[in-house]
């Protein structure tokens, strides 16, 4: 048994997810990058897990072009899917805007991760739109975003379950 991890972000929260989720998955796993990375062939996994994030309420491009192009492949293959949001309150909106139906359907396992702010990777125009979004949440009592490391826990725990 083996697992394809596959995701797009922008700040580096999804990969520190996926590094976590990746070292609590029990069978070999390989992660690919969608933005440099080639995805390799899927017959070669049981399992394939795909997650992007959602920025400023899209979710990556690369993601929903690789659920595309690979929808009938998908559909054979235990699956999960994620996103990594600050608003964690809108997880299933958002999975739904993110992913096809079918593979909503079909997924042993869908999550949100949440999500951080790293300004200092963010660009000068970003920074200074997450700095505004950041101060009107906290005068509305809201709190900051936060990575869910027991949304990660539960998730690795349902795909490792699963059987094909």
């Amino acid at each position: 048994m083996s697992t394809l991890i596959v995701y797009a972000g922008k700040y580096g929260c999804t990969e520190k997810c996926v590094q976590t989720l990746a070292a609590q998955i029990k069978d070999p796993v390989e992660i690919v990058n969608l933005r440099r990375d080639a995805v390799p062939d899927l017959s070669a996994f049981d399992s394939v897990i795909v997650g992007g994030s959602i920025y400023f309420g899209q979710f990556q491009k690369a993601c929903q072009q690789f659920c595309r192009d690979r929808l009938s492949e998908l559909k054979l293959k235990k699956l999960g899917l994620f996103i990594c949001c600050g608003n964690f309150e809108n997880t299933e909106q958002f999975l739904a805007a993110a992913f096809p139906a079918e593979l909503l359907e079909h997924a042993a396992a869908k999550a949100g991760f949440g999500g951080e702010l790293s300004m200092d990777q963010m660009s000068p125009l970003d920074r200074f739109v997450t700095k505004m979004i950041t101060r009107a949440s906290l005068k509305e009592g809201k709190p900051l975003p936060s990575i869910r490391w027991d949304a990660i826990g539960q998730f690795s725990e349902t795909i490792n379950r699963q059987v094909v």
